[in-house]
């Protein structure tokens, strides 16, 4: 990825554990934004991939995990690049669905430069979800249940 957003830098952590249904892997932002930008970026935004799963292990198959890579490359860099409609802060991987977790301003400006980072792309099996979190709970819950791998 070519910058960092909102964040000081282009750190991830990478965690993994195990849930009665398989292996959960999280890869999330080793740091944390200034305070001004986490008051401004109070919007969470969840965009889920439900995917068929490998047998016993939660994980996606090699041809589903081809797509995520190419969308999450696409869609991160995109929101590094111009930080001003989003920043990426987690990847979670469980259960039959992939996760990222992004922060905005703006949800309706979020899911417009979304959607342009994505064009000549896909189509993906995308669900989004947002939220007001202007505490950031949807960052830190995921820092605390992970434990590095």
């Amino acid at each position: 990825m070519s910058g960092s957003g909102i964040f000081p830098s282009d750190q991830w952590a990478l965690a993994s554990g195990e849930t009665e249904n398989g292996l959960i892997i999280a890869r999330f932002r080793s740091g944390q934004p200034s305070d001004a930008d986490r008051a401004l970026f109070n919007k969470l935004v969840l965009v889920r991939w439900s995917f068929e799963a490998r047998e016993g292990s939660g994980l996606p198959t090699n041809a589903a995990m081809a797509a995520m890579d190419e969308f999450e490359d696409r869609i991160l860099e995109a929101s590094d690049a111009d930080k001003w409609w989003g920043s990426g802060v987690a990847i979670v991987t469980r259960d039959g669905t992939r996760e990222w977790r992004f922060y905005t301003p703006d949800v309706d400006s979020f899911v417009q430069e979304f959607s342009a980072a994505l064009r000549g792309l896909g189509p993906y099996p995308l669900e989004l979800q947002a939220f007001d979190d202007p505490d950031w709970n949807g960052f830190s819950e995921i820092r605390a249940m992970t434990k590095p791998a």
